[in-house]
């Protein structure tokens, strides 16, 4: 499994492009990142993109979904209200974050919480997180490798002041769902840099007790 990171200096949002090598099949996950790009480095590399991913339904990790999913003809996969929101200009703080409303189809496939599927000769794992939004969710690669959209960032957490979020189911979240996976598992969040999740135990301060 290799991961190649995109991201947008604009509002450094990560874009992730996760692949197997073994069978040149990937997927993308929170396609912020321009869609020609994506494509042109999957090509480049001879790579399928088969999936995308979304941790949640903010504009920002949605801006390119469609054009990339006509393009690729991938399966969009997401939770349910995720799927929901992304058509909801007013709750994926689109108007207000690029000036028009933005709107995207509804996913092709729900996952519900805790449920593990392979996507690519990868297994995925959903795992829930509500907070940032009503439909966050994080992903575990390989028991390994999380993908934790605006949930859990580098010493810090995601807002919980945006339509559908809540303070206390986001701290919730991270603290019953995340802090008890393994320490060595490594985190990439939807922006800033990567970490650990027992770094985040250890040096984040939003997350006490």
């Amino acid at each position: 499994m290799k991961i190649k990171i995109l991201n947008n200096y604009i509002n450094d949002e990560n874009t992730y492009i996760v692949y197997n090598e073994n069978t040149n099949e990937g997927l993308v996950i929170d396609p912020g990142y321009p869609d020609n790009e994506i494509i042109n480095f999957a090509e480049e590399n001879k790579i399928k993109i088969k999936y995308i991913l979304l941790t949640h339904c903010h504009y920002d990790h949605i801006e390119y979904l469609e054009p990339l999913r006509k393009k690729t003809k991938a399966k969009l996969l997401s939770s349910f209200n995720c799927s929901k929101n992304i058509g909801e200009p007013d709750i994926n703080h689109s108007v207000s974050g690029l000036g028009y409303a933005l709107k995207a189809e509804k996913s092709d496939m729900i996952l519900k919480d805790g449920e593990e599927i392979n996507l690519c000769g990868i297994n995925v794992k959903c795992i829930y997180t509500e907070g940032h939004t009503n439909g966050g969710v994080c992903y575990l690669f390989d028991n390994k490798k999380l993908f934790s959209g605006d949930t859990l960032f580098l010493r810090s957490i995601g807002r919980s002041d945006l339509p559908t979020g809540s303070g206390e189911k986001l701290l919730e979240s991270i603290k019953d769902k995340l802090y008890t996976l393994d320490e060595n598992i490594e985190v990439y969040p939807g922006h800033g840099k990567s970490t650990s999740i027992g770094y985040e135990k250890k040096f984040n301060m939003f997350i006490k007790g």
